[in-house]
């Protein structure tokens, strides 16, 4: 046997002993408790829009003369590190620079190897946990590690994020994360059965074919827009899956996602129902991709694809919007 072991890359070998004492994941989403009991046997990648709070103390409120944490400072210890704004790209388009665009496979495999992310082990996303972006956001690293290859059953988000971590009494670092060294994991070509491009996003409106807006609701309904789109409006036959409806906020100040059977009440109301195979959009891929995170891993609803370029790149392609 060790004869054979011999014989072994070493890269596979390492990925042999990792998947030997890699924890099985409960679900899409895992607690405090669990992330705390299983915390050696997975990969807790941190996503945050900003890295300077990785090592900031907590930031705590008075609130009816109790202490309550207000914000986020330091990181679940052993956490690897993502920077939000590395999971999209700068483009031409029309000869025009468009940001936050998707990456490509191996744009994304460099960001999740600079990491240090490595293969054959699960993977938890933290959020901060602080509002409902930080929920998004986090919900477009999961997106696109599945999209790049990573199994669903083998990626998972800790709900609440690392305000919740906190809040439980639990400790966090604050050193610099300085990685001495890449992460071996390899991004796959992008899986076409989770996204839609502009072509298909004319072709589903031309068919008729529903599409969900997944924006507040605000700017679903054109009387506000976000600086980055610089027209109010939505595309035509769209439905509204207002960002309001989908998180919440816990008794300890972070923020979560509602429960399978609450997802169920909620798109059981007459005007939030929801279409066979539908395409996700937003502005630049993190509502659409909450929105996805939702419902397919929290409801299994499949057949759900997100137009990770939205209304930023439909609008700079030239392509009509409608509004009030």
């Amino acid at each position: 046997m060790l004869k054979k072991l011999g014989f072994l890359p070493i890269i596979g070998l390492l990925q042999a002993l990792l998947a030997a004492h890699a924890a099985t994941l409960p679900g899409p989403l895992v607690d405090v408790a669990w992330l705390h009991a299983h915390l050696d046997q997975v990969q807790v990648l941190d996503v945050r829009d900003d890295l300077n709070s990785l090592t900031d103390a907590p930031k705590y409120e008075t609130v009816g003369g109790a202490k309550v944490l207000g914000q986020v400072g330091g990181y679940i210890p052993g956490a690897l590190s993502a920077n939000f704004w590395a999971l999209r790209v700068k483009r031409q388009l029309g000869g025009k620079d468009v940001d936050f665009l998707l990456p490509s496979a191996a744009e994304f495999e460099e960001v999740m190897q600079a990491s240090q992310l490595e293969p054959g082990k699960p993977v938890v996303v933290a959020p901060t946990g602080d509002d409902a972006t930080s929920l998004q956001e986090a919900a477009l690293l999961v997106w696109e590690l599945e999209l790049f290859g990573m199994p669903a059953d083998q990626v998972a988000m800790l709900d609440g994020g690392t305000h919740a971590w906190i809040a439980a009494g639990l400790a966090v670092d604050d050193d610099a994360i300085a990685p001495m060294s890449s992460g071996h994991w390899k991004a796959a070509p992008a899986r076409a059965d989770m996204m839609a491009d502009t072509d298909q996003v004319r072709a589903a409106l031309r068919a008729h074919r529903h599409l969900l807006d997944a924006r507040p609701l605000a700017q679903f309904a054109a009387v506000d827009h976000t600086p980055v789109v610089p027209v109010a409006g939505r595309l035509a036959g769209a439905r509204p899956l207002p960002a309001e409806l989908l998180y919440t906020r816990g008794a300890d100040g972070a923020w979560r996602f509602l429960s399978a059977a609450q997802y169920r009440t909620v798109f059981a109301l007459d005007r939030v129902r929801l279409p066979a195979h539908p395409i996700v959009y937003c502005n630049t891929g993190q509502y659409a991709a909450g929105a996805w995170f939702v419902l397919d891993r929290i409801l299994h609803h499949r057949g759900v694809r997100e137009y990770q370029g939205g209304m930023n790149e439909w609008v700079a392609r030239g392509l009509p919007v409608v509004g009030l």
